[in-house]
């Protein structure tokens, strides 16, 4: 398996979790931001689809080239070595301490993420949003 595949394997099953995918997104933001994430956060109230859709994909993505860039530091060990190593120092020392210096953010995610879990939560469209859908399909009523 090469470093790449590694590293996809190693996402999926240790850092699959949302609240690890946003530790990520904080320990390794992008070079160019357009939203803060503080306001990223906030917009899942009226939007919380991006959280499994654009928001997971763009935090897998970051956690998969922070972990290909720098899960493979010591070269007299194997891959699965050094990925397993690293892995190990993210899970018990810098997404703990991600978690304690963002509370904020992280309990934000955590009210975003039991409204969708919850049974008794309907969805309202924003009017924005119900706006642009009579543009696109303007035969549709929503």
């Amino acid at each position: 398996m090469n470093k790449i595949d590694l590293v996809r394997v190693a996402v999926d099953q240790h850092l699959s979790d949302t609240y690890d995918l946003l530790a990520m997104r904080l320990l390794f933001p992008p070079e160019r931001v357009v939203v803060p994430i503080d306001r990223e956060i906030k917009d899942l109230f009226l939007y919380p689809e991006r959280l499994e859709t654009s928001y997971r994909h763009e935090w897998t993505s970051i956690a998969t080239r922070a972990l290909f860039n720098h899960g493979f530091a010591d070269h007299w060990r194997t891959d699965q070595d050094n990925l397993d190593r690293y892995l190990a120092s993210l899970r018990e020392q810098s997404i703990p301490r991600c978690i304690h210096n963002h509370v904020g953010l992280f309990q934000m995610l955590g009210e975003v993420i039991a409204i969708q879990r919850s049974d008794n939560t309907i969805a309202f469209p924003d009017p924005r949003r119900r706006a642009l859908m009579r543009l696109i399909w303007p035969e549709q009523q929503h």
